[in-house]
């Protein structure tokens, strides 16, 4: 098409065909209102902008000829006029105003639907055009085209009178153009780019936020929202110096422009009470000419790597205890055995019973301990029957009632009105409770109760809680309750606690603790009754 040579006589002859009179007036039968005019600017923003920056430049170029530029869409329609008020009006006087559309139908030989038509530089001059009251004019035009899917976006077009002709004004509108086609090319790139940006920080696992150089959060993604649980348009805007957990960081680094990498932070999620472990990046943004326009973070949800370590080094320390326990119980049980048999041998020897009582009440201490040693250090070969957990229960109780009484402490039972029987491992269960009930009778005060209760859930699981009004733990405390060798207690060892989960664990159940400091501890064993 761009070599096709125009001719305008048989142009001319196809006017008169449609029915257009030469003497006439062009009439634009086509006409935007002002609410599609206005959607029409805001659909051509970007490319607006270009062009009536770089047509405000070319006409101050041409200050000297009076000239009226314009800029059409790609279906004719007239969006834009630049020149002098006088020049503007006198368009005005021939019907050329923002929102008429340019077609062949209605305005003969005109060069914006000859440039649409033919997607190529257009001079119409004097009697070229049809209508003999353009005659006195020159008009010019050229294609805005998309190279990247060879279309035409719209045309940008001069009109001056026939004595300032000059092919030169083809020539430097053409260079005008060209330089129109370059920015708007390189804004496609740019929005294809942020399309891109977008769609990575939408999609991400990671949870990233953007702040501009002067501290405010302009960037919050998806997946930071769904982690924290912190709404988008809570923090957006926000001055980073109010963010909680990562504006320090975004703020050292606009101070300092130095990164940060792999920084542990703990998330406190006030939504669900959870704490969260992050790894977080931060970055300084530059422009290629080295300013600083902001920093950029991300981090990554790292709670349940942190978990898995921990249950591999508990699980380590875990093959220590069982290593050091299986070398060393049946060594100190055989001793100690032979120890208890002497003092009892000697007990007459004693010149205070006290101390008598002390010794013994110290080696069944050691023989306890070791015990929970054996049950850690190889697996157990369960007993599993039917048994009546209340009767457990209730052989549990029996064994602390005389400590109960001594320290005022009351054992209050509130057991199912129905007995329960649970297929288990009797013996075992009782040393759960055994465990339990000597750490609740070390935690109450005097005078204090202790209550156990029994009851079957909805899904006909029995549950038992022991609750205790004693100190409480705090939430630290609960989360690191069963890791080897941890202990609130200046004369624990850790072990009982591991010993509870252990058995819990391979009757199928579930533990639950709830505690308050001060206030006291409840803890809730659920177990099915069948296995």
């Amino acid at each position: 098409m761009n070599g096709e040579v125009i001719n305008f006589e048989e142009l001319k002859t196809k006017c008169k065909q449609r029915g257009l009179i030469s003497t006439g007036y062009t009439v634009f039968s086509e006409k935007l209102t002002s609410e599609e005019l206005y959607r029409k600017h805001k659909q051509y923003a970007d490319i607006l902008e270009i062009v009536i920056y770089f047509l405000d430049k070319f006409l101050l170029s041409l200050k000297d000829i009076s000239i009226v530029a314009s800029v059409c869409d790609a279906e004719g329609y007239l969006l834009k006029m630049q020149g002098d008020e006088r020049s503007k009006a006198a368009a005005g006087n021939m019907g050329i105003v923002e929102g008429v559309r340019f077609t062949e139908e209605n305005c003969g030989i005109d060069a914006i639907s000859l440039t649409l038509k033919y997607k190529k530089e257009i001079e119409i001059v004097g009697s070229q055009h049809f209508h003999e009251y353009l005659h006195g004019i020159a008009c010019y035009s050229v294609p805005i085209m998309d190279w990247d899917e060879e279309k035409v976006l719209g045309t940008i077009s001069i009109m001056t009178d026939k004595k300032s002709a000059n092919p030169l004004l083809l020539t430097l509108l053409s260079t005008v153009n060209q330089s129109i086609e370059r920015e708007i090319a390189l804004i496609r790139q740019n929005h294809q780019l942020d399309r891109l940006n977008q769609m990575i920080m939408d999609t991400t696992r990671n949870g990233i936020l953007i702040s501009d150089q002067d501290g405010k959060l302009i960037g919050f993604n998806p997946y930071a929202e769904f982690v924290t649980k912190v709404k988008k348009e809570e923090v957006i805007g926000l001055n980073i110096r109010h963010l909680d957990y990562f504006g320090e960081y975004l703020q050292d680094v606009l101070t300092n422009k130095q990164p940060y990498t792999d920084i542990e932070i703990s998330f406190f999620r006030k939504e669900d009470g959870q704490t969260l472990i992050f790894l977080l990046d931060c970055f300084p943004m530059f422009e290629e000419n080295g300013m600083l326009v902001g920093a950029f973070a991300q981090f990554r949800d790292f709670t349940e790597r942190k978990r898995t370590e921990q249950l591999l080094l508990n699980s380590e320390k875990l093959t220590a205890v069982g290593q050091m326990a299986a070398s060393v119980a049946h060594e100190i049980r055989n001793p100690l055995t032979t120890i208890r048999g002497f003092i009892q041998y000697l007990e007459k020897e004693f010149k205070d019973e006290s101390h008598y009582q002390l010794i013994m009440s110290e080696l069944d201490r050691i023989n306890f301990i070791v015990g929970e040693f054996l049950i850690l250090s190889k697996p157990h070969v369960l007993n599993y029957e039917y048994k009546d957990l209340h009767q457990i229960l209730d052989e549990t109780i029996s064994l602390f009632k005389a400590s109960a009484n001594m320290n005022n402490i009351v054992i209050k039972k509130v057991f199912n009105h129905e007995e329960i029987i649970n297929y288990c491992d009797g013996n075992q269960l009782k040393q759960v409770f055994m465990n339990l009930f000597k750490n609740s009778m070390e935690a109450t005060p005097f005078g204090g109760v202790i209550s156990v209760r029994t009851f079957l859930d909805k899904d006909r699981n029995t549950v038992i809680q022991i609750e205790d009004d004693g100190k409480g733990m705090a939430p630290t405390q609960i989360k690191k309750l069963g890791s080897p060798f941890y202990t609130t207690k200046t004369t624990g060892t850790g072990l009982g606690f591991m010993v509870i989960k252990k058995i819990i664990k391979h009757h199928k159940g579930k533990l639950h603790i709830q505690s308050e400091l001060n206030k006291g501890t409840t803890v809730s064993i659920t177990i099915p009754r069948e296995h």
